[in-house]
């Protein structure tokens, strides 16, 4: 695979993305990858971000992996959208959400919004990048996962300014606004287990309940490997036991992005 190296695709915020790349082949479509890190910490160029760009640039696809803002608070937010932010995490606390409150609070709601924003710039740019389809999706772990499944299913005030991607696949990670799922949404792929102290699989497990009752395509599959950070490696390297890699299933959710381009 080949790397064109910090590219930015936010000006405003300063915002940068690495785009992996196939060797010899044309990209059909684009995933974006989101690191985890709590909202706080973490980088678009983690120890596991080359073994994922790997897999999917050898699958055929381009992979954007990107920067997002780090700690935001509610002060980066107007007012209105200020007090919109603080009326959903009370929602979320209400459906049973079991989360750090940074998890799904304003910090999390800046992660989604420049996930939005690289979205829109792929869209403009991926042709000149050498990707040919407007179809993206979003791999994100952690973290990342959550603000990539609230972009599939947004926020009511966020609905009509952010995009939206056409699938996801999450790993450690948990649908906030559960009550935003509805039956024609991106079909997305959550991978979580038992034992995780940072997102309790319980987090999950509602919104995968959730899916279930309104017919939403949300898939929760449970790896059986306890802990947090045990699932990236689990995902990388292990195997269902179905005899499927984790990895080919996420190229396979994937490759409905090439199937409806």
């Amino acid at each position: 695979m080949k790397c064109v190296s910090d590219i930015e695709y936010d000006p405003r915020h300063g915002l940068e993305l690495d785009l992996y790349l196939p060797d010899n082949l044309t990209a059909g479509a684009c995933i974006i990858y989101a690191h985890g890190g709590e909202f706080r910490r973490g980088t678009r160029a983690d120890v596991e971000t080359g073994h994922f760009a790997q897999n999917l640039t050898d699958a055929g696809f381009a992979m954007a992996s990107i920067s997002y803002r780090l700690g935001a608070t509610l002060d980066a937010f107007s007012d209105e959208d200020a007090e919109q932010i603080r009326t959903h995490m009370a929602r979320s606390e209400k459906v049973g959400l079991n989360l750090p409150s940074d998890l799904y609070g304003a910090s999390f709601i800046a992660a989604m919004e420049d996930m939005s924003n690289a979205i829109d710039y792929l869209w403009v740019e991926g042709d000149r990048l050498g990707i040919t389809s407007r179809k993206l999706g979003i791999l994100g772990l952690s973290a990342g996962g959550i603000a990539g499944l609230a972009l599939a299913y947004p926020p009511m005030p966020w609905m009509q300014r952010v995009s939206s991607p056409d699938a996801v696949v999450a790993i450690s990670s948990a649908l906030v606004h559960p009550w935003r799922l509805e039956t024609d949404g991106p079909p997305c792929l959550m991978l979580n287990a038992p034992n995780d102290r940072s997102i309790d699989i319980g987090n999950a497990q509602l919104g995968a309940a959730r899916a279930q009752q309104v017919g939403a395509p949300v898939t929760l599959i449970d790896t059986k490997i306890e802990g947090h950070e045990s699932q990236i490696d689990e995902v990388l390297d292990g195997t269902h036991p179905d005899g499927t890699t984790y990895m080919q299933m996420i190229v396979d959710h994937f490759a409905r992005l090439r199937e409806d381009a």
